[in-house]
């Protein structure tokens, strides 16, 4: 006669699998709101760099100064212009002249624009941006701003906000 060993059956008993899911579950609610806060932190650091760009050209348009703005106390050779329809902010570099000048007949104005991140919303000097009323950092042709200037960017929090100070 021979001797047959007893069937064992191989698996995870039900106890073993609902808790391999709940840990499972413990550590995806853990990670979901480090990925958004992540995401928000990226964007607002995207907004900053395009913050900073725009600030730039409109320095640099200030200082060719195309439509040879005089250097008088008050008037200004380029402005960098944040605009908002509600849901995005559009940052715009404008020269500034008159009808005389040739540069804006050649290249008609902005100069230069880009959109903030989706979400992301612009305070200036403690005032925020609102639809219809465009916010305007003026630059004169030796390439000074007409006021100090703080810019905070916001998206999902405080630990997300952006400050930044141009200069």
């Amino acid at each position: 006669m021979v001797k047959v060993p007893p069937l064992r059956t191989r698996g995870f008993t039900l106890i073993e699998l609902v808790v391999t899911l709940a840990i499972m579950a413990l550590l995806l609610f853990m990670a979901v709101p480090l990925a958004t806060d992540w995401t928000y932190s990226a964007r607002t650091l995207q907004a900053r760099g395009t913050l900073v760009e725009g600030f730039a050209q409109a320095k640099a348009l200030a200082l060719r100064n195309p439509c040879a703005v005089p250097n008088d106390t008050g008037t200004h050779a380029a402005t960098l212009r944040a605009t908002t329809d509600g849901e995005k902010v559009t940052l715009s570099v404008l020269t500034q002249g008159d009808g005389s000048c040739t540069h804006l007949t050649a290249r008609p104005n902005p100069q230069w624009s880009a959109s903030l991140p989706e979400g992301v919303t612009l305070t200036h000097n403690g005032t925020k941006l609102v639809t219809g009323t465009p916010d305007n950092l003026n630059i004169d042709n030796r390439g000074l701003l007409s006021a100090s200037s703080e810019f905070t960017l916001s998206r999902g929090g405080t630990q997300n906000d952006e400050t930044i100070t141009l200069q």
